[in-house]
Formats: structure tokens, sequence, C-alpha cells
């Protein structure tokens, strides 16, 4: 008997997944849910959902008009696919996600509502203080994770010797 609709197919193909992230990180940097996106262009949010998780391929038609309703160029949606690890023969990631692809969606989710939150900030000299004090806890998680005590004074040294850190040659608390 021939069976309705498509064969479950064994994987993804990793363009759709990486076209269907960068889409999502589009929306969620809007602050839209999927239905709104959804409605928007004249879809159903689980078809918006299926390009998000690469199930469904997004068709250059689509892609364009998702580009003047995010005002983006097309380009964006491939932004950073040539420096990815290619995967399994065949260009295609196994359709069951994993607890490492769970991680980085929860790092993803965080940075989208931080970037979110960042880009509301109006005053250059916040916006200016939170990106100093984002590259001191990355560096210090670079250089170990050092104590809280003894860290952020070399933090703030080694910032300021590369002519950043303006504030804590100043004295200044960011």
């Amino acid at each position: 008997m021939k069976r309705r609709g498509r064969e479950k197919k064994e994987g993804l193909n990793e363009v759709d997944v990486f076209v269907g992230q960068r889409l999502r990180e589009l929306r969620m940097l809007a602050g839209l849910s999927q239905s709104d996106v959804a409605s928007a262009l004249g879809l159903t949010f689980q078809q918006l959902q299926k390009y998000e998780r690469g199930f469904n391929r997004v068709s250059s038609s689509r892609l364009f008009k998702l580009g003047q309703f995010f005002r983006v160029p097309v380009s964006v949606f491939f932004e950073g696919l040539e420096n990815r690890q290619p995967a399994a023969e065949g260009g295609e990631v196994p359709a069951a996600g994993g607890g490492e692809e769970q991680e980085n969606t929860l790092q993803s989710r965080e940075a989208l509502m931080l970037a979110r939150y960042f880009q509301s900030i109006r005053d250059p000299q916040i916006r200016a203080a939170i990106r100093e004090l984002a590259e001191r806890c990355a560096e210090q998680q670079a250089d170990g994770g050092a104590s809280a005590g003894g860290g952020a004074t070399s933090s703030r040294a080694s910032a300021s010797s590369r002519g950043r850190g303006r504030r804590a040659e100043q004295g200044g608390h960011a």
C-alpha cells in the first residue's frame, strides 16, 4: 500500500538547519513569535517552525521575502556557514537533537536576549561599560577562571595595557 506524504528522512541537510537557525535568531532578535512572523508572510506557525528546525527547506523566493520582512540582505541567512565544520558524508546531520545541540540552543537564546537588551540601552557610556564588563568576564574565563579577588585587577590591568579600560585608568568603576 502506498503511504501518503513523504518518508521520514534519516538526517537533515546541514545548510537547511543553518538557515533555519539564522531565521530563528533574526525572529528572536526582533522580539517576534513564530505566529507573528508566519502570519505576516502568509504561513502557518508550524511551517515556520519546520523552517527554523531545518525539517523543510526554505525556497529562494521565501528567503527573499524573509529578508525583506527582517530588513536584511538574503546573505545574512548564510553568514558563517563556510566556517562551520563539515557534517558527515552527504552534508546531513542527525535528525534527533543531542545534548550538545540543546546546550548551543540555550547559549544562543541567552546571547539573543542579551543582544536585545543591549540594543535597547541608549546611553553610550552604559553600553561601553557593559562591553568592557563582558570583555573582562570573557578574559577571566579564558585565563582559567581566576578567583574574584585577583582576577578583576589583573583583567583591568591587561585591558588598560591594550589601550582599553579608560575608566580603570581614570579610577572610575564600570
